[in-house]
């Protein structure tokens, strides 16, 4: 068995109907056609970060990205983004509960201006300690 380089393994294209393909069908093919992809090729060794970070990739594009990983990642997503709403909806809805305390009760007397006070520190809070940082954390979908 002859080992092959990186340039070597790299310059094979797999055919077109290869994204379809599950990872069952992917080892089947690879195996029919007598090719091996190695975690390292021969010339692991000599090559730079930036060269094996591009091998690593196409090497997990090849034999990584099936039907059912892109199943997986947006079976993901779509429960993270289902959590991350729910979580955005509990703390708007605690926002209101809040504002209807101070704008619904006579607990505070008839003074608006602490009424008022107490309405722009709250929304100020809320963006600052929770819109913010949630809209950032945000789920992203994979491509």
């Amino acid at each position: 068995m002859t080992t092959w380089t990186s340039t070597e393994l790299m310059a094979w294209q797999p055919p077109p109907s290869w994204h379809e393909l599950s990872g069952d069908q992917r080892r089947a093919h690879l195996d029919q056609h007598g090719i091996q992809i190695p975690l390292r090729p021969a010339d692991w060794e000599v090559l730079d970060h930036d060269q094996r970070t591009a091998y690593c990739t196409w090497r997990d594009r090849i034999l990584s990205d099936t039907p059912e990983a892109r199943e997986a990642k947006e079976r993901e997503y779509r429960k993270k983004l289902r959590a991350w709403r729910i979580l955005m909806c509990w703390w708007i809805f605690c926002l209101i509960v809040g504002l209807c305390l101070v704008w619904g009760t006579s607990a505070l007397g008839e003074n608006a201006e602490v009424r008022v006070g107490i309405t722009v520190f709250v929304v100020a809070g809320y963006a600052m300690a929770i819109f913010v940082p949630m809209r950032l954390n945000k789920p992203v979908a994979h491509t």
